[in-house]
C-alpha cells in the first residue's frame, strides 16, 4: 500500500515538472503540460497536437499535387499522431488522486471507451503550417466525455432529490444581497494538485463536500469543483455567482483532496442548507 501511495505521488509530481512548448499559459497550476499537449482542469479540456511532414508524392501521371492529395494525407497523419498523443496524455489525468492509467490497469474496458472518445476528438484552433515543411493539428476532448466513462452511478445524490429542494423557501426569505451564491476555497497558499473529482474534508477528516452532495449528471457535465487563479477570472462569477462564501484551505498531507477548518466546514453546511450551493456544484478553488 505504501509503495502504491509513493508511486501515485511521484506520478502527480512528474505531471507538474513536464514542460509544454506551444501553450501561452505556462504559469497556471490548473494547466498541466506535456511535450505535445496540456490538461486544463479550469476549462475541463485536454488538448494534444500531432505533427506530420508535408511530402511531395507522385500522383497519377507523375504530376505533383502537394496542395491537394498530399496535403490531405499529411493532415490525416497529423490527426492520427494527435490522437495517439491524446491517449498517452489522458492516462496522466488526475481523477480523484488516482491517475487514469491506474484505473485502466484495474479495468481494461475503460481504455477501449477512452479510445472511442478520442476517435471523436474535435480540432482545437487552426492548422499550423511550419517552415520545415510540416503541419500540426491540435485535437481536444472535453473532461465531461471522460467523466461519463469514469464516474460510476453509486454514491451520488439521487436526481429526484433535486425536484423540490427544501432550501427554496429559506432562500426566498433572505434578501438577495445576503444570499450565498457559491463557495470559494482559497488554496493559493498550500500545495494542491488539481483533479477531476476532489473532495473537501474538515480537520476531523469528516466529508464536507463529495459525491453524496451532488448528482452524477452534474459531476459529469459541470464537474464538482471549478478552478481559477484569481477572483477576477471570468470563470469565478460563472461558477459561484457574485456573492460567494470565501474560505481558506488548510495544509494537510493529502495533496489532492482539500481540508478546511471545522468552523468553516460549519459555514459551508449552513450555506448548503439555506441556498443549495453544494448540490449545484457551485464550488471553486483558487490556485497559485
Amino acid at each position: 500500500m505504501l509503495n502504491k501511495i509513493v508511486i501515485t505521488k511521484l506520478a502527480s509530481f512528474l505531471l507538474f515538472t513536464i514542460t509544454f512548448s506551444f501553450s501561452a499559459d505556462g504559469s497556471r497550476s490548473s494547466v498541466i503540460r506535456s511535450e505535445n499537449g496540456f490538461i486544463d482542469y479550469a476549462n475541463r479540456v485536454i488538448v494534444c497536437r500531432g505533427t506530420a511532414d508535408i511530402n511531395q508524392r507522385d500522383i497519377g501521371d507523375g504530376s505533383l499535387d502537394v496542395i491537394g492529395t498530399n496535403l490531405r494525407l499529411s493532415k490525416a497523419e497529423a490527426r492520427s499522431d494527435a490522437r495517439q498523443n491524446l491517449v498517452d496524455l489522458i492516462k496522466l489525468v488526475n481523477f480523484d488522486g488516482r491517475i487514469i492509467s491506474e484505473l485502466i490497469d484495474s479495468d481494461r474496458l475503460i481504455e477501449n471507451k477512452i479510445e472511442t472518445l478520442i476517435s471523436s476528438a474535435f480540432q482545437q484552433g487552426e492548422i499550423e503550417y511550419q517552415e520545415d515543411n510540416q503541419l500540426s493539428i491540435a485535437l481536444a476532448v472535453k473532461m465531461s466525455g471522460l467523466a461519463e466513462i469514469l464516474v460510476d452511478a453509486k454514491g451520488y445524490l439521487k436526481e429526484d432529490m433535486l425536484a423540490q429542494p427544501s432550501y427554496l423557501m429559506t432562500r426566498s426569505a433572505v434578501p438577495k444581497s445576503k444570499r450565498v451564491s457559491g463557495i470559494v476555497i482559497d488554496a493559493r497558499n498550500i500545495y494542491h494538485i488539481p483533479a477531476m473529482v476532489p473532495k473537501v474534508f474538515n480537520e476531523d477528516y469528516t466529508l464536507v463536500y463529495g459525491p453524496r452532495h451532488y448528482t452524477r449528471s452534474r459531476s459529469v457535465n459541470r464537474g464538482p469543483i471549478g478552478y481559477a487563479h484569481s477572483m477576477d477570472d471570468k470563470t469565478v462569477v460563472r461558477r459561484v455567482g457574485e456573492n460567494p462564501l470565501y474560505i481558506d484551505a488548510k495544509s494537510n498531507a493529502d495533496d489532492v483532496n482539500l481540508m478546511v477548518a471545522n468552523s468553516d466546514a460549519s459555514k459551508i453546511r449552513e450555506a448548503e442548507e439555506k441556498f443549495g450551493v453544494l448540490r449545484d456544484c457551485k464550488v471553486l478553488v483558487l490556485l497559485q
